[in-house]
């Protein structure tokens, strides 16, 4: 038997290194697709149609248990505009992405229940002043009891309180 010049290798090369960048790089950029809508029903529709499928979908998330999202778009101040675009005003920008998660699935409900695919939603956000602080200081608070009681105020000043202190 006759000994080999060099080790037999196999012909199996191994990657000297993996990067996840290379993966990413090869990734085409998805393209929207744009749907012809030509052929696709565009029945007029009143505001009470409208409303009686929005609560037909908000009640389906109460039963399903989507609470957060049934509270979501519970609160919501809808108004029908042009009869194809539908604005919702939410107080917060918390709600709106509750409405975000759920819009898909209400698209699909109101273009099949009143006939229109030419249906477009637009999301506001309110700037009320009816918006309460939640997160109050000390001193935000003992005005408010002030303003309802003065006697505080005097109380303050007679007894030397300091509203700052942690004690």
């Amino acid at each position: 038997m006759k000994r080999a010049d060099k080790p037999i290798s196999t012909k199996k090369e191994m990657p000297v290194s993996f990067n996840l960048k290379n993966i990413f790089d090869k990734v085409e950029e998805e393209k929207p697709v744009l749907e012809d809508r030509s052929n696709l029903p565009k029945e007029s529709f009143n505001e009470n149609q409208f409303i009686t499928v929005w609560s037909e979908f908000v009640e389906n998330l109460k039963l399903q248990k989507q609470i957060p999202a049934y509270n979501a778009l519970h609160t919501a101040k809808i108004t029908l505009k042009d009869e194809l675009k539908i604005i919702f005003e939410f107080s917060s920008l918390s709600l709106s992405s509750e409405f975000d998660l759920q819009k898909d699935a209400l698209m699909r409900a109101l273009r099949e229940k009143l006939k229109n695919h030419y249906i477009e939603f637009e999301v506001q956000i309110s700037k009320s002043e009816l918006t309460q602080t939640y997160i109050k200081s000390k001193t935000d608070i003992f005005k408010e009891m002030a303003e309802k009681n003065p006697i505080l105020l005097r109380m303050k000043n007679e007894f030397g309180l300091d509203l700052n202190s942690n004690d």
